[in-house]
């Protein structure tokens, strides 16, 4: 019992795996992989994009906050607030060297979205070739399958073995017909049949004597029933049954 399981469980895990295995399931497998990762790399991107225009606004400030106290040094000075003015030159100084950090952080921001945006259009030229691929190889395998349940179907079907089905049936339909035409020739008029063979015979020793007279050639074999059926067909051109009959009795 343990084994016949352990094989149940064997065929089901190979079900399994050789469904898995399908080359057009693989196939949608990878391409949706790629899908997956094309939308990750492309919120990556979008993220690159936004922290560069976050750093942008932030060194704008720095720089217009740098400019305010350079400004605002001046009117120290002019009022002759000496330490006002240090002050103010001392806060300046701290947004200009932000804005110089920032500007670090811009241009590494910028060579990373670059980068990133350059492997975006890597990316999606990758997919699209891997999308048409996909069609092509998803098209031959259905071909494929379509050619192999074909043979495996005209391997199973032959045409020597389909004619002699067909003569096994005409020598049915031969039997069927004569069995038919016996039945056919039993069910006719016994009495009718001998009458038609009888004028039928008539007829020709009828024409065959009436030839050798015309050739004048005499015929002692002439019996006085076929005499008489020359008159009759010289008198009437045809015999009916009473004439038939009264011919046989004489």
């Amino acid at each position: 019992m343990f084994e016949r399981l352990g094989n149940l469980f064997r065929a089901m895990f190979n079900a399994i795996l050789g469904r898995m295995e399908d080359p057009q399931i693989m196939l949608e497998q990878t391409y949706q992989d790629l899908q997956s990762n094309l939308i990750q790399v492309r919120q990556a991107v979008a993220q690159a994009i936004a922290t560069e225009k976050q750093l942008e606004q932030q060194l704008q400030k720095n720089k217009d906050q740098a400019e305010t106290w350079q400004n605002r040094a001046a009117m120290a000075v002019q009022q002759g607030n000496d330490d006002l003015a240090k002050q103010a030159l001392q806060r300046k100084k701290q947004y200009v060297d932000a804005a110089t950090d920032l500007e670090t952080q811009l241009k590494s921001q910028r060579d990373s979205t670059l980068n990133l945006r350059q492997r975006l259009t890597d990316l999606e030229a990758e997919v699209q070739k891997a999308y048409t691929k996909k069609q092509v190889l998803i098209a031959r395998d259905k071909a494929a399958q379509a050619t192999s349940k074909a043979n495996e179907i005209l391997s199973k079907t032959t045409s020597s073995g389909a004619m002699s089905v067909m003569e096994k049936m005409e020598t049915k339909v031969l039997e069927r017909e004569a069995k038919a035409a016996a039945m056919q020739e039993l069910s006719g008029d016994n009495l009718d049949k001998q009458f038609k063979n009888f004028e039928g015979k008539t007829d020709v020793d009828m024409e065959l004597l009436a030839l050798k007279q015309s050739m004048g050639v005499k015929d002692n074999k002439i019996s006085i029933k076929e005499s008489m059926l020359i008159e009759r067909k010289n008198d009437n051109d045809t015999l009916d049954a009473q004439d038939v009959k009264e011919i046989n009795e004489a």
